[in-house]
């Protein structure tokens, strides 16, 4: 058993509010597009800013697709959970937003739940390109979701578990 989130149940909500229900439909502008968020192609590093009551993310042009794909992800979790300058933050709280935003990436870019309907091989070398393949995500990026997914659904067991035994004591 899966127990999810609240981020993942967030991420499941925005999904389906702007009715993307497939990996196939996980695109940056069209998501962009729908959430009025200007996005753009950059010569420095990726960031997300607002000005004149609109957001922006500019992405570096220098990254290869799957890593723009990646970085929209980033930026988008710092427009859309996140306010304020970090140049005006605090070093702990500034690092706890880029914390937050590369989970958010993790969640974002390869969600769980069009995970939770994918039949995944048992093999993880194959699991892992079967994600880089659907979500057009990099090899160590769908590791890592990989390794999140499945400590999850492990975690998740043995919460259920630990719930039934205190509900006989």
């Amino acid at each position: 058993m899966y127990l999810k989130s609240h981020l993942e149940d967030y991420i499941e909500k925005l999904y389906n509010g702007i009715s993307i229900h497939n990996p196939g439909q996980l695109n940056k502008y069209v998501i962009a597009d729908r959430l009025d968020i200007g996005i753009y192609l950059a010569s420095d590093p990726s960031e997300a800013f607002r000005w004149q009551e609109r957001y922006y993310i500019f992405i570096n042009r220098n990254l290869n697709g799957r890593q723009r794909w990646q970085d929209f992800g980033h930026e988008l979790c710092h427009v859309l959970r996140h306010s304020g300058h970090q140049g005006h933050m605090p070093p702990p709280f500034r690092e706890l937003q880029e914390w937050q935003a590369d989970n958010f990436m993790y969640h974002f870019c390869v969600p769980t739940f069009m995970l939770d309907r994918m039949q995944l091989p048992s093999d993880r070398q194959r699991a892992t390109l079967l994600l880089c393949d659907v979500f057009t995500v990099e090899y160590h990026f769908a590791e890592t979701r990989l390794d999140q997914y499945f400590n999850k659904l492990c975690y998740g067991g043995f919460k259920v578990a630990e719930t039934q035994v205190d509900s006989y004591t």
